[in-house]
């Protein structure tokens, strides 16, 4: 894991995914079974299309994982 990793919470129907893929994952302590946070590291923001992509959408499509299943992206040092 990089110095820099980024904690995804999204929704539990990401779980065999997240499996699937290797990217570590855990129930959150907050939310219990109705979230999940996922770990992963950090990617840096790039213009691929041409024009501006949110980079927490960016981050989402670089791992594979479904945006609109996605609640909140937060940094982690």
């Amino acid at each position: 894991m990089l110095p820099k990793s980024v904690l995804i919470h999204c929704q539990p129907t990401l779980e065999d995914y997240l499996t699937d893929n290797n990217i570590p994952w855990s129930f959150s302590e907050q939310h219990g079974f109705d979230e999940i946070d996922a770990v992963v590291d950090d990617i840096p923001y790039e213009i691929l299309r041409g024009d501006y992509q949110d980079p927490d959408e960016q981050l989402c499509e670089h791992y594979g994982i479904d945006y609109n299943q996605v609640n909140c992206i937060e940094a982690v040092y």
